[in-house]
């Protein structure tokens, strides 16, 4: 967006429209070197009108003209914490992005070092000390999604101006944010997933139930979290999840104990799964990664292969080519966008094309 001058102050007025609908105001004036300066003087949301602003134009011109500084008397610049960025983001977040919530509880919980520092003394060096940091108590996959909602805050501040003259240390490869190695799954053996059923149902019907449903579709968790009644077709058994950023929209056939979880459910909510408070769930709960931890020995520490909860979708996928399924049937299935996605379960399915050989030219 470009400054655009008053309708009744013209150019010693300036408007500046932020992506968030505020309008910030400006004036410009030339000082006593005739150099003409542009300051801002606030936004709409914080009560400043073009009179105002005119007003303060007169008085440091004024100034000017009587040879005094007209700086003097001004209050001292107040830093901005990443705090006060995050709040200007979340705002613009609750009303353009569906997990504004996620970002929310990633900010909390794990960018809480970061709350009270002034934005422009964060250095590279600083996530580079909370990579290694988190690292050692998250997973890979978990410290990219935080990294990326770090980035995203910082670059709103940078287009809206509440920052200035500071380049973000995690854009442009400045810090290395941490990919997880995709060619590297982690997925259950049928033994494993019957030993972990089995304690789940003995010891949390909650967790036993998500973890069926994950095993049994390949879904990802947000999609299961997200499900709601009008999703489910019981009477042929399919299962509804919608588009999302990463995924196609698809249809999946219930098994017989997905089907039994979800007649047996009482129906409390919209939602098939809600939160203790009805609303969406964020995440796994935490005991069920304890769980697994205490069950599968070594997992805690096993790092890129580990089993976590997206690991009951990497089994799902991995036990289909293990039975047959074609690569393109397991993309429909998991909803990949992308053929690439899908190719790292090409290994598990079964060769035939010996056998096929063997039958198209014999003799």
């Amino acid at each position: 967006m470009a400054y655009v001058n008053s309708k009744k102050y013209g150019a010693s007025v300036q408007l500046y429209t932020k992506i968030n609908g505020d309008i910030s105001y400006y004036i410009t004036y030339k000082d006593e070197t005739n150099k003409l300066k542009r300051a801002k003087i606030g936004d709409k949301s914080k009560g400043v009108n073009e009179h105002f602003c005119f007003q303060k134009r007169n008085e440091i011109v004024h100034k000017i003209q009587l040879g005094e500084d007209p700086l003097i008397g001004k209050k001292k610049k107040t830093k901005t914490t990443f705090k006060d960025i995050y709040n200007d983001y979340i705002i613009w977040a609750k009303g353009n992005k569906k997990s504004w919530c996620k970002d929310e509880q990633f900010f909390k919980n794990h960018l809480v070092s970061f709350h009270n520092k002034n934005v422009v003394d964060i250095k590279p060096k600083d996530f580079e000390d909370l990579k290694q940091e988190k690292l050692k108590i998250l997973s890979i996959r978990t410290v990219e999604y935080m990294f990326a909602v770090a980035r995203q805050i910082i670059n709103h501040a940078l287009k809206n101006e509440l920052i200035k003259n500071y380049t973000n240390p995690l854009s442009g490869g400045i810090v290395k944010i941490p990919k997880p190695d995709n060619s590297k799954i982690a997925f259950l053996s049928k033994e494993q997933a019957t030993n972990l059923l089995k304690k789940l149902q003995d010891e949390n019907n909650t967790l036993y139930n998500l973890t069926t449903i994950l095993l049994d579709t390949g879904a990802r968790f947000i999609e299961i979290a997200s499900l709601n009644w009008n999703d489910i077709n019981m009477t042929n058994r399919l299962i509804y999840f919608k588009a999302t950023k990463k995924g196609n929209a698809r249809y999946v056939y219930m098994s017989d104990r997905v089907y039994n979880i979800l007649s047996s459910l009482e129906r409390i909510s919209n939602l098939i799964f809600p939160s203790s408070n009805l609303k969406q769930r964020l995440q796994m709960p935490k005991q069920w990664q304890e769980i697994v931890d205490e069950l599968i020995i070594g997992n805690k520490t096993i790092n890129k292969y580990r089993i976590t909860t997206h690991s009951l979708r990497h089994t799902h996928a991995s036990w289909l080519a293990l039975g047959g399924a074609d690569i393109l049937q397991i993309k429909e299935q998991l909803g990949h966008k992308k053929l690439d996605m899908t190719l790292r379960y090409a290994h598990l399915i079964p060769s035939r094309r010996h056998d096929l050989i063997k039958e198209v030219f014999s003799a």
